[in-house]
């Protein structure tokens, strides 16, 4: 069944031909899978194998071309009809002989005859061999660079995405205050994380969870490590945990981040939560349409570094589909000009060799400023 109705992933395509004919190109190469996922609906994870969306500029509909066991997913999830779901055969997988790009691009080929060819050059599964099949297949000793053209229409987000969103933070709220709660002396890490994901998949009794790419739980004292997961070792007084969690609705995540604090923190803990909260707030209240990424950035700086923590990472990205989708930063130098419906991971992470902490919220930019998708304490969480 689609995430939307078929009027909402035509209205992607025809936005996507129409920077096409900007850009001069005639068939468009979709290798990022969320971006396939966009523009089809098709809800399949088989990005560790070669797959495409392909684009015409003539028509109307994109097509999907994947290996034959995927198939039956993409007939389940998308909205094409059969037979703009093409495939190859099994043999092309796993092979140390051939290359599923053959197959690929002859089924390309059948469609469209131009050589003005564009390319998700950074597709996950193209690599050196794959653009070689690609380029001596097509005639062509180099494609249009189509990195980030899906990306550009995935940053404002529609009525019916932003509900997902919307709903994804609900859950993500929920598996935030169990995962708390279950931090105490004595249980095991891993128990806490089970805890989560539990929480993370069921969801709300209105509206389950959809599958995940994981989360990032690290303990320590203090916690400075950025995207570990959790052991089996059982909780001591003294130690941090840092939770960096996403929820999930038809692939669309709302990312929240918290660090609980197992006993009575130390004043430079303390010290560095109110820096991070106080730089959080300024970029928050910074956000509105018409302003810059790097004008938030600037007001995030002009709070916190004052503070005397170090902190030379960004302070969030454009998140949707699969988390992070590739749309603008916020950080110094992006000039990308906020708009209403634009939604971010607003994301402050302290992961230095005597600083670890983590605090962030999934954010919406509406037209009276910014909008947060988690009613999350932001108080200092500690258990005791």
């Amino acid at each position: 069944m689609c995430a939307f109705s078929q009027g909402e992933y035509r209205e992607r395509t025809s936005r996507l031909r129409q920077q096409m004919t900007e850009r001069g190109i005639d068939a468009l190469l979709i290798l990022n899978e969320g971006n396939m996922n966009y523009l089809t609906g098709y809800a399949g994870y088989s990005d560790y194998v070669p797959q495409l969306a392909l684009v015409c500029q003539d028509e109307e509909d994109p097509w999907l071309i994947l290996r034959e066991m995927d198939i039956v997913a993409a007939e389940a999830t998308s909205y094409l009809p059969q037979s703009r779901i093409l495939s190859y055969p099994e043999k092309y997988i796993g092979s140390g002989q051939l290359t599923a790009w053959k197959p690929i691009s002859d089924l390309v080929r059948e469609r469209s005859k131009s050589s003005r060819i564009g390319v998700e050059l950074s597709g996950k599964m193209l690599g050196v061999k794959g653009h070689a099949a690609l380029s001596k297949s097509f005639g062509v000793s180099e494609f249009i660079d189509a990195d980030g053209m899906v990306s550009t229409l995935k940053a404002i987000k529609s009525p019916a995405e932003l509900t997902y969103m919307e709903q994804a933070g609900k859950i993500v709220d929920k598996a935030m205050q169990v995962g708390r709660i279950a931090i105490s002396v004595g249980a095991r890490e891993c128990d806490v994380a089970a805890t989560i994901s539990h929480a993370l998949h069921a969801g709300t009794p209105e509206f389950p969870g959809s599958a995940s790419r994981g989360f990032a739980m690290n303990v320590g004292s203090p916690a400075n490590a950025v995207h570990l997961a959790w052991t089996d070792e059982k909780y001591k007084m003294g130690c941090q945990t840092i939770l960096e969690l996403g929820a999930f609705r038809h692939r669309y995540c709302s990312a929240l981040s918290r660090t609980v604090f197992l006993g009575e923190p130390t004043a430079r803990s303390r010290h560095v939560h109110q820096a991070c909260l106080d730089g959080f707030l300024a970029a928050f209240d910074a956000i509105r349409p018409g302003v810059k990424s790097d004008d938030v950035e600037r007001a995030f700086r002009h709070e916190f570094e004052p503070r005397g923590v170090r902190k030379e990472s960004r302070i969030g990205y454009s998140i949707g589909i699969d988390w992070t989708d590739g749309g603008p930063s916020i950080q110094h130098g992006d000039e990308t000009v906020l708009h209403a419906n634009m939604t971010f991971h607003l994301i402050i992470g302290i992961f230095e060799k005597t600083d670890g902490y983590i605090f962030s919220e999934t954010i919406r930019v509406t037209d009276s400023g910014a909008k947060s998708l988690s009613n999350m304490s932001r108080d200092l969480l500690v258990n005791c």
